[in-house]
């Protein structure tokens, strides 16, 4: 397990930009992840991109950091009255899979008033059904999953059953290859889900199966990815039980 973090982090660090390079070996737990969150207050400065930041410093992880928690009251104040955010789209799916991105996010980091993730989880159970999660809708599945696994809801552990079952089908029939299928997994901080016949054991193999010769991770296309190979890295850590160092921790 060590190697695959190695080789993964090392191609992350050959082919990727400095902020690339600090996740990956903030994720192998080879170094702090002060220089990512660094970069990111810099960057947050210019690009607005709220998500992005509750997105990237959950991997490192970093939830407490400064940045983060404006990040989160940022996104916390553009939650519309029914309880949805529709950053990036504005049709049903994609109002659906913002919601279920942004509150998920928001409720690991324990910084945002209840009321905030309950109309989150109102406005999702509203539109549930099981066809939403079904035919192997990768993204609505993602959304749904990480809301529900992280914060309260009367309809998680119906909601959480589907999304585990549909879950494992895409990985059986190999419609979510295994970075995929781990990266629901690293949302939910969870190392398997409700419903999900498999074990963390048989998805890190996959995940050291799948992994390329340099150490990256594919994408749709075949070719080795910066992304995907962070994602597979932050699977393989967090699957694996790797932890930074206390003395490397931010």
């Amino acid at each position: 397990m060590r190697t695959a973090l190695e080789r993964a982090a090392a191609f992350v660090v050959a082919q990727g930009d400095p902020l690339a390079r600090h996740r990956a070996e903030a994720a192998a737990g080879i170094a702090s992840a002060k220089p990512a969150v660094a970069l990111l207050e810099a960057l947050a400065e210019t690009s607005g991109s709220e998500l992005r930041v509750l997105a990237i410093c959950d991997d490192l992880p970093a939830r407490g950091a400064a940045v983060v928690l404006r990040a989160a009251s940022a996104l916390a104040k553009r939650q519309a009255p029914d309880g949805s955010w529709s950053e990036g789209g504005e049709g049903l799916d994609a109002r659906l899979q913002a919601t279920g991105m942004i509150a998920g996010y928001l409720a690991k980091t324990r910084s945002v008033r209840p009321d905030t993730l309950a109309a989150a989880g109102d406005f999702l159970a509203a539109h549930w059904s099981p066809e939403r999660v079904q035919e192997f809708q990768w993204h609505n599945l993602a959304a749904y999953a990480h809301y529900f696994a992280n914060a309260p809801h009367d309809a998680a552990d119906e909601i959480l059953h589907w999304c585990g079952r549909e879950l494992e089908r895409g990985f059986r029939t190999r419609a979510f290859d295994a970075v995929r299928t781990a990266r629901i997994l690293v949302y939910c901080d969870a190392h398997s889900l409700p419903g999900a016949r498999f074990e963390s054991g048989e998805l890190l193999v996959a995940l050291v199966t799948e992994q390329r010769d340099d150490g990256s991770f594919a994408s749709a296309d075949g070719a080795g990815s910066v992304e995907e190979t962070l994602d597979g890295l932050v699977a393989l850590a967090r699957l694996g039980g790797v932890a930074l160092r206390p003395e490397l921790a931010i």
